[in-house]
C-alpha cells in the first residue's frame, strides 16, 4: 500500500468548499451517478456536519510578481510583517482529495426521496406535505445516509477512503449523531464495504443512476470501522 500523502487534513465541509466538492465529483463518477451542484449545495448547507473533506496541501506557483508586487515606497516597508504574512499564507492552498458527504434520512436505507431535495417555501422552510417530509435531510432521522463518497484518482490506492470512513464513522459515533450508517453500492464494490465492517442488505429500489445498488448499513454502536 502507498503511503499517505504529506500534510493531509480531514474537517468538515460546508458550503465554501462547492466548487471543490463539485469539481472532485465531476471527474470521479460516471455523469448518472452524480448528484451536482444543486444537491450538493443543498446538502452542504443542510448538514454540513455530516460531510468531511480529506485535504493536502499544495505549493502554488511561486516567483511571479503581480503589478502588487512591484517596488515599495518607505511607507509600504512599514507594513512588511503584515504583507509577510500574506505571501506565506498564498505559497500554499488545500486541495481537496477525497470526500464523504451525507445526512439524515427517515428510513433505514437509503430511498429516491432522500437523495432528493424537498420543495421549500419562499422563506426557506420545507413545504409541510406527507411526501416532502420524507425527502431530502431528516433532521430527526436515525439513519446517517451517506449519499455520496469520491477519491481523487490521483491518490487511489492509498486507501484513502477507508481512512476517511473510519473518521467518519468514529465521529458520528462518538457525536451521538444517529445510531447507523446507510449507503448504496454497485455489485462489484459490496465486497469492499463488507470488509470494513458493512452488512449487505440487498438489493435496493433506489432508481437514482440507473439502478442496480445495493443497501448496506454499520451500527453506530461500535464507532469504528474494521481494518
Amino acid at each position: 500500500m502507498a503511503p499517505l500523502p504529506e500534510h493531509v487534513l480531514i474537517r468538515p465541509l460546508g458550503s465554501a468548499d462547492i466548487d471543490q466538492v463539485v469539481r472532485l465529483e465531476s471527474y470521479t463518477l460516471p455523469s448518472n451517478e452524480r448528484a451536482g451542484r444543486e444537491k450538493m449545495r443543498y446538502r452542504l448547507h443542510a448538514a454540513p456536519e455530516l460531510c468531511s473533506g480529506m485535504f493536502v496541501r499544495v505549493p502554488t506557483k511561486k516567483g511571479r510578481c503581480s503589478k502588487r508586487d512591484g517596488p515599495r515606497s518607505p511607507r509600504s516597508r512599514s507594513s512588511d510583517s503584515s504583507a509577510s504574512n500574506t505571501s506565506t499564507a498564498s505559497s500554499s492552498s488545500k486541495k481537496l482529495i477525497a470526500f464523504v458527504v451525507a445526512t439524515k434520512c427517515a428510513g433505514e436505507y437509503l430511498t429516491d426521496d432522500a437523495l432528493a431535495i424537498p420543495d421549500i417555501d419562499r422563506i426557506g422552510y420545507r413545504k409541510p406535505n406527507e411526501v416532502n417530509e420524507q425527502r431530502g435531510h431528516v433532521e430527526t432521522g436515525n439513519t446517517i445516509a451517506i449519499d455520496s463518497i469520491c477519491v481523487d484518482p490521483e491518490y487511489q490506492g492509498m486507501k484513502l477512503g477507508t481512512t476517511l470512513l473510519r473518521d467518519f464513522v468514529q465521529r458520528m459515533s462518538t457525536q451521538s449523531v444517529a445510531g447507523r450508517v446507510a449507503l448504496l453500492a454497485r455489485d462489484d464494490m459490496v465486497p469492499f464495504y463488507e470488509n470494513l465492517g458493512f452488512y449487505d442488505a440487498g438489493p435496493s429500489n433506489v432508481k437514482f443512476g440507473g439502478g442496480g445498488w445495493h443497501n448496506l448499513w454499520m451500527s453506530l454502536e461500535d464507532g469504528e470501522i474494521d481494518d
